[in-house]
């Protein structure tokens, strides 16, 4: 007995080929209005003459603006070991003796304060920098997949908005420490954690909806992203509890609860801006380039 065979209709073939047309060039129109557009003049060959004047090393840039605020730190804390251990160990402070010292208390001392604000005020510029590029390029990198742009763009703008203002509160608590005004510098130093939560919330939403995520490297600094975070926001009401508890109640051991809790944090938040290394390996290349006339005359 012979099998038949049924062959698909002509008209049906069309019909398929040109669904799977159409299909393909919705997909290329969507992936040309999210791929990189030119930041320069377009260079038509004979209009233009390009000059590269500057190539930055990426990965050199990032640590410029990560590794200050980290020396910045670890020279402070090395000096006050080493010249005022007294003063941080063991100290009679508001509601009785402390035997952990706060970072903030350490970095207020007016001999380790001069590092410490020295480091921190060099790296606000290249922080600005990098929050402006990171803005530009989450629109740029945006996945064709995302299936809530709107979302995706209003965290854009938070990672943004509170990034600055997370470096705005830095500054502000490193200038205006507990000997300047106490009450301010809690204030400051809450304003700085909250906006860095929320910085890094946003920051992950468009890591995971953008190009970002692919490898190499790229689901490795979102899950490192999430761990610190996830931890990040765990200690969060440990460290307002204590502190509370310590100030108000009077409850000397809790400002000891309250040192190891930042410490902590301060360990995290070098971890989550470690990735910054993790996101531009092999995707970012920074070029200054002069792009000008050719002169007719020529």
């Amino acid at each position: 007995m012979k099998s038949v065979i049924e062959l698909p209709d002509e008209n049906e073939m069309k019909m398929t080929l040109r669904k799977s047309s159409n299909k393909l060039a919705k997909d290329v129109t969507s992936f040309e209005a999210n791929r990189f557009k030119s930041l320069h003049l377009r260079r038509m060959a004979p209009q233009y003459e390009v000059k590269e004047l500057y190539n930055i090393n990426p990965t050199l840039f990032v640590a410029l603006g990560f590794f200050p605020p980290f020396l910045g730190a670890v020279s402070a804390i090395a000096m006050a070991l080493i010249f005022h251990y007294d003063q941080i160990s063991n100290y009679n402070w508001q509601c009785g003796r402390a035997r952990f010292p706060s970072i903030s208390r350490i970095t207020n001392l007016p001999l380790e304060r001069i590092p410490w604000q020295l480091f921190i005020l060099f790296h606000v510029p290249l922080r600005v920098v990098e929050l402006c590029v990171g803005h530009v390029r989450y629109n740029r990198l945006m996945s064709i997949h995302c299936t809530w742009p709107r979302f995706y763009n209003f965290s854009r703008w938070c990672y943004t908005i509170f990034g600055f203002a997370e470096a705005i509160f830095l500054v502000i608590v490193s200038v205006i420490g507990e000997r300047e005004d106490i009450s301010a510098h809690v204030i400051f130093f809450y304003g700085m954690g909250l906006c860095g939560f929320i910085f890094y919330i946003a920051n992950i939403i468009c890591h995971s909806q953008s190009l970002w995520y692919l490898n190499p490297y790229g689901r490795i600094s979102y899950w490192v992203k999430i761990v610190s975070t996830a931890m990040y926001f765990l200690s969060m009401p440990i460290l307002f509890t204590a502190f509370f508890l310590y100030w108000k109640k009077c409850i000397t051991v809790m400002y000891d609860v309250f040192a190891l809790t930042e410490y902590c944090d301060f360990l995290l938040n070098i971890t989550y801006h470690c990735c910054a290394f993790f996101d531009i390996r092999h995707k970012v290349v920074f070029s200054v380039k002069n792009v000008k006339p050719i002169s007719k005359h020529m």
